[in-house]
């Protein structure tokens, strides 16, 4: 997901905060939308202190990993049935659940996989109403985040030894529940949230850990503060993985950005020479990956310079620079196996 930067009011998305209109928005090449040029730098925000409020819905949806059957790295094809499968994802609502939030650029495409963006400023507090509409499988699920401050009840992690009952971890199908989360001056950054609810499996081999999380219930979480550098284009980057031996609608594992596979169908970033961009990239899973983006280098915290960087599973990446290089790039996991697997993806710049 790629965002460039406004302060537009969402008036009539629905999000809204407690007495103020939510978030500062960000526009650009989201979802097949048009760029609006603006003023306003991505994170030039200030801190509001206020409640900002999600409604959120897990439901259930078929979805084709390979949408035009053709890998256009290495040329392999792919018959919509070996690529397709029931996805599970989030998206957000107008209050009550009412109707889904179109795509906007703050909180993206909003088509599920991955979920909406959730955005704080330092001394937030964010409630994520949750409701369970995942009538395919009929699970229970839960929101867990990483990053901000709250208490055991707004976890949202099953533990078998403390049964469903309790608070926030086993949302049952057509059952909600709301979470509150804070935003602390230590969460500014780059987090992830995702299904950590009771484990279930799609084979008779047994459940499978965040199997929720596997069939798309995550999403990325953008926290910033009056110091957080202001940019012009800002990109969101999930990497995750399907395992055909979990989802045997499958023909082969899938490796998978933004709920795509391969060259042609993963989302095409862009930019302009002379903006300043930041990429926001997470993973999840078990796999290890490796953040690469040709003809383009940035600076790490020990001062050095690089061009790659290493995911592990949970974690997060903020990266930053100045475009200067035209021209078609390709971005993908250095993993090879998993380059090989749909883990590749283009970056157009221009002049």
């Amino acid at each position: 997901m790629a965002v460039r930067l406004s302060r537009r009011a969402l008036i009539g998305t629905g999000l809204a905060s407690a007495g103020t209109v939510f978030g500062a928005s960000a526009v650009g090449a989201v979802g097949g939308m048009d760029p609006v040029e603006t003023a306003t730098p991505v994170g030039a925000t200030n801190p509001s202190g206020t409640t900002k409020e999600y409604w959120i819905v897990a439901e259930s949806f078929r979805h084709n990993l390979v949408p035009t059957g053709h890998d256009q790295m290495m040329g392999m094809r792919f018959a919509p049935k070996d690529s397709t499968f029931t996805a599970i994802g989030y998206r957000a609502y107008t209050p009550g659940w009412k109707v889904p939030i179109p795509s906007n650029f703050d909180v993206g495409p909003n088509t599920g996989i991955p979920g909406p963006i959730i955005r704080a400023e330092v001394g937030d507090t964010v409630l994520i109403h949750f409701k369970n509409n995942d009538h395919h499988y009929r699970w229970p699920h839960s929101v867990h985040t990483h990053g901000f401050q709250y208490s055991p009840t707004s976890d949202g992690a099953y533990v078998a030894a403390r049964g469903k009952n309790y608070p926030g971890t086993s949302v049952e199908y057509g059952e909600h529940y709301t979470y509150t989360w804070t935003a602390l001056p230590s969460s500014e950054g780059t987090w992830l949230y995702h299904d950590h609810s009771v484990q279930e499996g799609l084979t008779n081999a047994g459940p499978v850990m965040e199997m929720g999380a596997e069939l798309g219930l995550f999403g990325l979480v953008a926290v910033t503060s009056p110091t957080t550098p202001p940019v012009d284009v800002e990109n969101f980057l999930f990497f995750h993985d399907l395992y055909q031996a979990d989802v045997p609608e499958l023909a082969q594992d899938f490796d998978c950005f933004n709920g795509q596979s391969y060259l042609g169908n993963t989302q095409t970033f862009t930019a302009k020479v002379g903006q300043r961009v930041r990429w926001r990239v997470a993973a999840l899973g078990k796999e290890f990956h490796v953040f690469h983006i040709h003809g383009h280098r940035w600076q790490v915290p020990s001062g050095g310079y690089v061009d790659s960087q290493i995911l592990g599973p949970s974690t997060t990446l903020t990266v930053a620079y100045t475009e200067d290089n035209p021209g078609e790039w390709l971005y993908h996991c250095h993993v090879t196996d998993h380059m090989a697997g749909g883990m590749v993806g283009q970056y157009v710049t221009t002049t």
